[in-house]
């Protein structure tokens, strides 16, 4: 069971309403829910529980109930049909394995900002929270309620980032001293990630078109310790085009359906539709076209995307290759993982060098 006491269950169920029915952001509904309750960790972890299964299977009662408790069921989700058809499309006969991965519950990772500290020094201030270390400076937390109010945290020693986005962003290959452009770069997870690894020397030209995130990622370079970050808004096709030829290195995040991420933010499956699909689809190619372009000849550019949706993915790169644009280019490596693999998110990520 999952024992969330019956004086919040009201607070639950409005949240529950807020994120199916008013398209509220679920992240936002914990923060919101958090905020107000301040519950104590066993409470917190059973309001998590409750919210997000009830958002996968669109069963507040069922939730609260603690009927949902570590179910997986691909037949009862709440996935909307468009995805159970692509998802049976592209996986044929595993089609029901990779909709459970969806539904089962995602660890958290954190990234060690060594350009601060080591990660033997950071696991050891992180004790309480129960790390483990999994590869280079990847940890992960099976503890982690109150995480993010530790004073490792407020110290810049570490960031929340999934284990397969450290990977997609170590695909680029930085080296100190280069010139890299984030195209996509949002809040800025794999712009500190380049910073980090190439030991804050060189230049990275932050791209996105939310002036708002760009200023979230300023205060976390602060935070982080970082000053080579060049955060620029992009305010038309002009931005982008003023770099062409000038980066050793370019990594493109597309905006994307987010279904390889769904465990952990099940509300995606509250907007996902065929209109919005395509139109994803079309932003992405159109994204990958002008920013290929930043990069210098013998440079790389990674395209990345959290889906798990061939046409998001490794169709969008057969058909960049095949095209005028894509001439110039090679496909030097690629990989995909669903939910789960190695404890990740699902990606799709292909690496691409400039040869003319």
């Amino acid at each position: 069971m999952n024992q969330l006491p019956a004086s919040l269950h009201d607070a639950v169920r409005t949240s529950f309403d807020d994120v199916v029915h008013r398209g509220r952001h679920l992240s936002t509904a914990f923060e919101h829910l958090f905020r107000e309750l301040r519950p104590s960790a066993d409470d917190a972890r059973a309001i998590r529980t409750v919210l997000i299964q009830a958002v996968r299977y669109a069963d507040i009662d069922a939730a609260l109930r603690g009927d949902l408790d570590g179910l997986i069921d691909p037949d009862r989700a709440a996935l909307p049909q468009l995805l159970r058809d692509g998802i049976t499309q592209a996986y044929g006969d595993a089609a029901q394995s990779v909709i459970a991965a969806l539904l089962a519950d995602a660890p958290t990772f954190i990234r060690v900002n060594t350009l601060k500290t080591t990660v033997k020094e950071c696991v050891a201030a992180l004790t309480e929270y129960q790390p483990t270390i999994v590869e280079d400076d990847a940890v992960r937390i099976a503890s982690p309620f109150g995480l993010f109010t530790s004073q490792a945290f407020r110290d810049g020693w570490f960031e929340q980032q999934d284990i397969t986005s450290q990977r997609a962003g170590h695909e680029l290959h930085v080296e100190p001293g280069q010139r890299i452009v984030d195209a996509c770069a949002g809040a800025g997870g794999k712009t500190l990630l380049f910073a980090a690894a190439m030991k804050n020397r060189g230049r990275i030209i932050a791209l996105d078109t939310s002036s708002e995130k760009l200023a979230a990622l300023k205060q976390r370079c602060i935070r982080a310790g970082v000053d080579i970050v060049d955060a620029r808004p992009i305010t038309s096709t002009k931005t982008v085009k003023r770099l062409a030829d000038s980066a050793d290195g370019v990594f493109i995040d597309v905006p994307c359906s987010g279904t390889g991420v769904i465990r952990r933010n099940p509300d995606i499956l509250m907007n996902l539709n065929e209109q919005m699909l395509n139109e994803l689809i079309t932003v992405q190619a159109e994204i990958l076209r002008r920013n290929a372009r930043i990069v210098r000849v013998g440079g790389s550019v990674v395209y990345a995307t959290c889906s798990i949706l061939p046409s998001e993915g490794k169709q969008q790169i057969e058909q960049f290759c095949a095209s005028d644009e894509g001439a110039a280019f090679t496909l030097a490596s690629e990989w995909s993982t669903l939910p789960g693999d190695n404890g990740g998110d699902g990606f799709y990520v292909a690496r691409l060098t400039r040869t003319r």
